[in-house]
């Protein structure tokens, strides 16, 4: 019996130790749950119960030179997917492709792409109507995860106009994510895409807040979060633009009868663009919404391109508005005086094999060089361009600034083409080209390609005596504090050609104008001096592309233009007429007419 009785001692006391072992495991399992990681279970708790909602800043205005607000922001309605919502993969793709009306594939492919987050919203659909958000809030308990999201995107001008300068917003794509700064820019963001709204893009967007919502156990909304405190949105800086909205629509307006042109004014004291046109242009309304396949496909097929802008990117032979540059490097080369009179013009003539013809069928007979200037002579120049040669051309011409970007606060600009020796060589071999190349390059035809935007820069600089400026669409950024970023006057170069010159060229562009035998006749204001010079550019898809550059009030500058009217033919008769009312407009605008 003594010998049990010290068993089951032995064994009570296993048992006792045994209890205290699992006593403490449980008090030590315990004080690990409720104190070393209470945190972490808040945390899980916390978002098992509260819903973190992004709440995306809204954009930054867009105004004009006077305060005009040109872009603004409008509400429209998301849905997300929230990952975390639900257990597994999204298992209701038919059910709620079939509530909202929307295309299943469509769903499937951004449910199923890779998830970077499970706490950012997955954007599914942007821009639906009120009726599809009463269909969601009423079946939200069938569709966990699902969540509507009211969004600010952008209001921009009607009829397209400024579309080309303002450019639009939209998703940022996959490949664009991958470039971006992961701290700024989250899957499903909006970003600017081309024009102002991409060059300036990280100071018109804000900073994004978010907000936190109570959701019970079947994942229905209750109401803000009693536990976290919300945090608002930044707005973006505003943009002040150069741009005159009134000389704008004026532009906008007159181009729009033509299949493509466009029109750059400038002011020639400080570089500062006054405005901007493309035509055909596009409504960035509606890309700014939900671009729906049929409305891409139209665009994208449009053989038009209205997505190209024609200002800046477009590249075009400039024809006769380039003459100034050829006379001006025959001048400062010494190759040419200003009296030299060569062979008269007959309408045409033999270089070589072949024979060149001049604009005007009848002839000018025989000029000095502000005559062939005044009226347009290509046979005049033919000559001068055979004296000069190829090198003393290109030399001149690059110095303009030809075949380079202007630098202009936009995200994308062509440098055009101003050939050279070296280019020529490249193209055809050491040699193997015809000299007779300069006769085409002298009237701004051949290989010689140029943008509205250079041409409008060039005709600044004579306008001002020479200083070629930086173009800048932006004046100044205004930051939501009221801090204001003033835009920089730069200094590209100084045109290449002496005082003389360049008083000369100013005197034949001003007979242009005003004198009776000008080309230019159809760009005179009653009581303003106009300088400026016609051109009519070769196409071989269709009329000659129409052009016009000028500068007024000749005695003390506030505009020049640069316009190009496409298939339209001579530039008298159609570019100088819209450049005479763009810069009446401007002229009015700012009280100098």
């Amino acid at each position: 019996m003594a010998k049990r009785s010290k068993i089951s001692d032995i064994r009570a006391k296993h048992t006792i130790i045994a209890l205290l072992i699992l006593f403490l495991i449980l008090t030590g399992r315990l004080f690990s749950l409720q104190v070393v990681s209470h945190s972490y279970y808040r945390q899980i708790s916390e978002n098992n119960s509260i819903r973190m909602v992004p709440i995306a800043a809204p954009r930054g205005f867009i105004k004009d030179r006077n305060g005009k607000p040109l872009v603004t922001n409008r509400a429209l309605y998301t849905i997300s997917y929230l990952p975390y919502m639900s257990d597994a993969k999204f298992r209701h793709i038919d059910y709620l492709a079939d509530l909202i009306g929307v295309d299943r594939q469509l769903l499937e492919e951004k449910l199923n792409a890779p998830i970077r987050n499970r706490y950012e919203p997955i954007k599914l659909v942007r821009g639906v109507d009120f009726g599809v958000i009463c269909k969601i809030e009423e079946n939200s308990e069938k569709i966990p995860g699902i969540i509507y999201q009211t969004e600010i995107t952008r209001q921009y001008p009607a009829d397209g106009y400024g579309s080309h300068l303002f450019g639009y917003v939209g998703e940022i794509s996959d490949a664009e994510l991958r470039k971006r700064d992961p701290n700024i820019y989250k899957s499903g963001c909006i970003i600017g895409i081309g024009g102002l709204e991409e060059e300036y893009d990280k100071v018109l967007r804000g900073r994004d807040g978010v907000e936190y919502l109570e959701v019970a156990a079947s994942g229905k909304i209750l109401g803000r979060s009693p536990y976290r405190e919300s945090v608002p949105p930044q707005v973006g800086s505003e943009l002040i633009l150069n741009i005159d909205w009134k000389t704008q629509c004026v532009a906008e307006s007159l181009l729009s009868g033509y299949i493509g042109g466009a029109a750059v004014a400038i002011d020639p004291s400080n570089g500062e663009v006054i405005a901007f046109v493309s035509k055909p242009n596009f409504d960035n309304n509606a890309f700014a919404g939900v671009i729906s396949e049929e409305l891409w496909a139209s665009v994208a097929n449009d053989t038009t391109h209205p997505l190209l802008n024609r200002a800046c990117v477009g590249t075009y032979p400039p024809g006769s508005i380039f003459k100034p540059i050829t006379a001006a490097a025959a001048l400062e080369s010494d190759s040419v005086s200003i009296n030299d009179k060569f062979q008269p013009c007959y309408g045409s003539m033999r270089f070589g094999n072949r024979i060149f013809k001049c604009w005007k069928p009848s002839g000018h007979g025989r000029l000095d060089m502000l005559g062939a200037i005044i009226q347009s002579c290509d046979i005049y120049f033919y000559q001068v361009g055979k004296i000069i040669g190829l090198d003393v051309w290109a030399k001149y011409s690059k110095g303009c600034g030809f075949g380079e970007r202007t630098d202009l606060d936009y995200p994308s600009e062509s440098s055009g083409l101003s050939p050279s020796r070296e280019y020529l060589d490249r193209k055809y071999g050491a040699g193997d080209w015809s000299r007779l190349l300069i006769l085409n390059l002298a009237i701004g035809q051949g290989e010689l390609l140029v943008t509205p935007l250079q041409m409008a820069v060039f005709y600044s600089a004579l306008a001002n005596g020479g200083t070629v400026y930086k173009p800048r669409l932006v004046n100044k950024i205004i930051s939501p504090d009221g801090e204001i970023f003033k835009t920089k006057t730069e200094v590209l170069r100084s045109l290449p050609f002496s005082a003389s010159t360049i008083s000369f060229l100013v005197k034949a562009l001003t007979a242009v104008v005003e004198d009776p035998a000008g080309t230019g006749a159809a760009a005179r204001i009653p009581s303003i001096t106009v300088a400026g010079k016609t051109g009519t550019a070769q196409n071989p898809h269709g009329l000659e592309h129409s052009w016009f550059c000028c500068f007024a009030p000749v005695e003390d500058p506030k505009i020049a233009v640069a316009i190009i009217a496409e298939n339209a033919g001579h530039g008298s008769a159609h570019a100088a007429p819209i450049a005479r009312e763009i810069v009446k407009a401007y002229l009015s605008s700012i009280g100098v007419l």
